[in-house]
């Protein structure tokens, strides 16, 4: 620890030495020009005075204005006069008005030129006079494939030429052996020394010369001196062993340094030089015994060295490199083995000092920002506090490591405090601290090199550092975001709203990771009691927000919403582990409604979501648990855990529809609440008949379906459509007639589908009872039949004519279904298939089928309905190929006497019918109305014409 102290106490002063080296080398340059031009400026004013002097001695109106050209062109060739005495203008003077102004009073003189002079009028003021002329632009021809070939390539060929020739050079003098290795080092030395020298001299003679900042050539011929001189030294280190480690790696980074410094002067092409050439001194120079703490202290100097440069010429990409750079490697040498958790931790805090000052806005160098984010701010804390987070990692939950840490975080809400725009280093700080606790509790370490024969710690010491380190973060994370974006007066909304989500979202998801790895996913009371205290605090922090939005601070709304949200996020984790099964359930359930209660008190929009998708996470519980209390549910029909399981869920779901509808309107939440409640209440209908039948537990979506299971799901689909069509004739809107259509064509196709192929019992040989009249048959086909009847009914009251059309042959198809299956159960018992068909079987047959054709025939004759009366043709028509086809081979005789007398009376009935009904109708002549006469038109002639 007495080193770390050090390194600590002496980063400062490290830090200084190339920060300071930095900025006095580029502003003595700057404050160099700036003195020049104010001296040339002081000479043009000297100038114009003069000759303003002379001018109102030789008393003569001035008839144009001086310009400035005409001011330095008369500084240059006139020697400097003494002072004289200023001559009063004669009156004759005075009177005359300077030629070529118009007479107003208004008149200025132009800017940078002298204003001319009358004897009425006291003199103008002058104008400062302009800066000096700008460089010369670029040339209009440097462009395209002419500005990439000759200006770009070239300078970048050349000066890679010089650097690979200083390298061919002193390998041909190896291979010759013409010097030795002492001379070769200092042959290099010179050579680079030439290339520098050679590049400062092309900046200064070079000044007007338009260049390219990416293909200057003194900065690719100072860039070459810096690669030959990095060389040289290692080559003096490496090959030939002429210094030692420690000198090696200091004149290494000094050339970094240096290189950095000269990029201030020369531009971005010897930045990223300097920037590559300082980070890779460290892993040129092999040591027997190096310290862990060598790499992470020189990349942090390195780093400032960057970031001061970059502040200075305004280049984001210098610091986006050195951050990414530093990071990079710091992690490397850290996963390599070679490094410690704390100097890597130093590193990172050193990192953070150093954006701070550099980047963090209002803190020291940067701009302050009143309104908006600073990205590049916050993406440089997030990846030193992810370097710090893979050294914690590291650490295996040593005390140092985790208070270290802590100070990090809170030193980055303490920007955030002074710096809002840089909030997103926040949640950015709690993602890898949440990726730490995971880590720890899947036994991840991020170093390669581990002891094979290392101990583990013992289990119990373990979970507890993990326990108080989770507890601790949730804290910290907890209540300093609340801090920020509740009691500190944001600027704007954006900002509270990641402070509050932060705040809400950190403490629940480390506490789930904590139970997680301590309980195991079991019940946990004094874990739901934890739970239950974030809820409070959460609620208590909705009431500050709440009240403090009377002053109109933004976002304060949705920081209220959003802790709202969060207490009853954890509100219902502790319900989750707390309560088990079914009671889970219902507690989840009756939180719908809760939450709609709570909006009435609080009618925070958020809120609203909130409920509905609460409804939306209980479905997504009982689609995972349909059995609700894991099978459990009791053996007695309908009074079962599935009766509260599912009826509390949908009671709640349309409570908190009516609700949220009641206080606001109609909206979104609303629509998603009622179509739930409707899931809800058909999923009921749905389990309990499976339960009635015997499904229970994980059999209650598995066992096979019987046919008066069949039946019944028949009935209810029925009885729940039309109950949908009343509700839809109340409420209008685009939900209920969609729900209103699903159920509508998922019936037909039910019936069709189901009752007519899949569990016909005609087919499928199945019992439908134990009695040939009152059975399964009479539920499914003839109750169907009754219901599709009044449904058929209530489409046509409606206006839908298609669809009670096809509802009332659904409902005519039941009837007919349901009486083959009673006559066939009373000639063959309750199965069917069974037994082979007789006459008398045969002869009921066709006797029912006129017996249905004549009361449909009514029916259409009593009602007016021509579908009726098709239906009963087509019967009759059925009826009649049944005779001729079947009952004459089938029936002997006095069952085909009969058979064939039947069909005969009823042929002759049904066009008795037809002619009462229709045929009187028909021949009945119309009524000719008389035309009625128009009225008579009035007179338009004039009264008394």
């Amino acid at each position: 620890m007495e080193i770390v102290l050090a390194v600590l106490a002496g980063l400062g002063l490290v830090l200084v030495i190339p920060i300071l080296a930095i900025i006095g080398f580029v502003r003595s340059g700057d404050l160099q020009r700036r003195f020049r031009g104010a001296e040339t400026r002081l000479a043009e004013v000297e100038a114009e005075l003069r000759l303003m002097r002379e001018a109102m001695l030789a008393g003569a109106a001035v008839a144009r204005p001086i310009t400035a050209e005409q001011a330095r062109a008369a500084l240059a060739e006139t020697p400097p006069a003494a002072e004289a005495p200023v001559a009063e203008p004669s009156p004759e003077a005075a009177a005359e008005p300077v030629a070529g102004l118009p007479p107003t009073d208004d008149a200025r003189p132009a800017r940078g030129t002298v204003p001319a002079l009358t004897s009425a009028e006291p003199l103008a003021p002058i104008d400062p006079i302009d800066a000096p002329p700008a460089p010369p632009a670029p040339p209009a021809n440097l462009g395209g494939f002419e500005e990439t070939i000759g200006s770009r390539w070239a300078v970048w060929v050349g000066a890679l030429a010089l650097g690979l020739g200083g390298i061919f050079l002193v390998r041909y003098s190896i291979e010759q052996g013409l010097v030795g290795p002492g001379m070769r080092i200092a042959l290099g030395v010179l050579f680079s020394m030439a290339l520098l020298a050679g590049g400062e001299w092309l900046r200064r003679t070079d000044k007007g010369l338009p260049t390219l900042p990416v293909a200057d050539i003194p900065s690719a011929i100072t860039g070459a001196g810096v690669v030959a001189a990095f060389g040289t030294i290692y080559a003096a280190h490496g090959l030939y062993d002429f210094i030692g480690p420690a000198t090696a790696f200091i004149l290494l980074g000094a050339v970094g340094i240096g290189a950095l410094v000269l990029a201030g002067l020369h531009g971005p092409l010897l930045g990223g030089i300097g920037l590559v050439a300082a980070f890779a001194a460290p892993f040129l120079v092999a040591s027997d015994n190096p310290s862990p703490y060598v790499f992470p202290l020189y990349a942090a100097v390195i780093t400032a060295a960057c970031f001061t440069l970059a502040w200075i010429r305004g280049w984001a990409w210098l610091t986006i490199a050195a951050t990414a750079t530093s990071v990079g490697l710091g992690g490397l040498v850290l996963i390599g083995g070679s490094g410690g958790s704390t100097a890597t931790l130093v590193q990172a805090a050193a990192g953070l000092l150093a954006a701070a000052l550099f980047l963090v806005p209002g803190i020291r160098f940067a701009a302050p920002r009143d309104r908006g984010l600073a990205p590049l701010a916050s993406a440089v804390l997030i990846a030193f506090t992810f370097l710090a987070a893979i050294a914690v990692l590291d650490a295996r939950q040593e005390t140092f490591a985790l208070l270290v840490f802590a100070v990090l975080v809170m030193a980055i809400m303490a920007l955030v405090w002074r710096a809002p725009s840089v909030a997103p280093a926040i949640p950015g700080a709690g993602l890898f601290t949440l990726l730490v606790m995971l880590a720890w509790v899947a036994g991840l370490r991020p170093t390669l090199n581990l002891d094979a024969l290392a101990i583990p710690d013992p289990l119990p010491a373990v979970l507890s550092r993990i326990v108080w380190a989770g507890l601790g973060f949730a804290l910290l994370y907890g209540i300093g975001p609340a801090v920020l974006a509740v009691y500190r007066r944001q600027a704007e909304a954006r900002t509270v709203l990641i402070l509050a989500t932060t705040s809400v979202v950190m403490p629940l998801a480390l506490l789930a990771i904590v139970y997680g790895k301590v309980e195991g996913f079991i019940i946990s009371p004094r874990f739901a009691a934890l739970a239950m205290v974030l809820a409070a605090s959460f609620g208590a922090v909705t009431e500050a927000a709440h009240r403090l939005r009377s002053g109109r601070r933004p976002g304060l709304a949705s920081a209220s919403a959003i802790y709202a949200i969060g207490a009853l996020a954890a509100l219902a984790f502790a319900l989750t582990l707390l309560l088990e099964k079914a009671w889970l359930t219902l507690a989840l359930g009756a939180l719908i409604a809760g939450i709609a209660w709570v909006y009435t008190l609080r009618p925070l929009p958020a809120l609203r979501w909130v409920a509905a998708l609460t409804a939306l996470g209980v479905l997504a519980r009982l689609v995972w648990d349909p059995a609700i209390n894991s099978g459990d549910v009791g053996q007695t029909v309908i009074l079962n855990w599935l009766l509260p399981g599912y009826g509390v869920p949908a009671v709640s779901a349309a409570l908190a529809a009516v609700l949220l509808r009641h206080r606001r309107g109609e909206d979104t939440p609303v629509r998603i609440l009622e179509a739930l409640a409707m899931v809800f209440t058909a999923l009921l209908v749905i389990v309990e008949v499976r339960h009635a039948f015997g499904a229970y537990g994980r059999r209650l979506f598995t066992r096979g379906m019987g046919f008066g299971e069949a039946c019944t799901h028949t009935v209810t689909m029925l009885a729940f459509g039309l109950g949908l069509s009343r509700l839809a004739a109340v409420r209008q809107g685009a939900l209920w007639q969609n729900a209103l259509l699903i159920v509508r064509y998922g019936s037909w196709a039910w019936i069709v589908v189901t009752m007519g192929f899949v569990m016909n019992p005609w087919l499928t040989g199945q019992p439908i009872g134990t009695h040939p009249v009152f059975n399964w048959a009479l539920l499914g086909y003839g109750g169907g039949a009754v219901l599709a009847i009044l449904a058929a009914l209530f489409e046509r009251r409606a206006g839908r004519d298609t669809e009670a059309r096809v509802m009332a042959l659904m409902a005519l198809g039941m009837v007919f279904v349901w009486l083959n299956t009673t006559i066939g159960a009373l000639f063959r018992g309750t199965i069917l298939t069974d037994g082979e068909i007789s006459n008398g079987e045969l002869y009921a047959y066709s006797a029912a089928w006129l017996a249905l054709g004549i009361a449909l025939l009514g029916a259409g004759a009593a009602l007016g309905s021509r579908m009726l009366r098709l239906a009963s043709a087509a019967l009759v028509a059925l009826t009649v190929l049944k005779v001729f086809l079947l009952d004459m081979a089938g029936l002997t005789g006095l069952w085909r006497a009969l058979s064939f007398i039947g069909l005969g009376l009823v042929l002759l009935l049904v066009g008795r019918i037809y002619q009462r009904v229709l045929g009187i109708a028909q021949a009945r002549p119309p009524v000719v109305t008389p035309p009625v006469a128009p009225p008579p038109a009035e007179d338009q002639s004039p009264r008394g014409a």
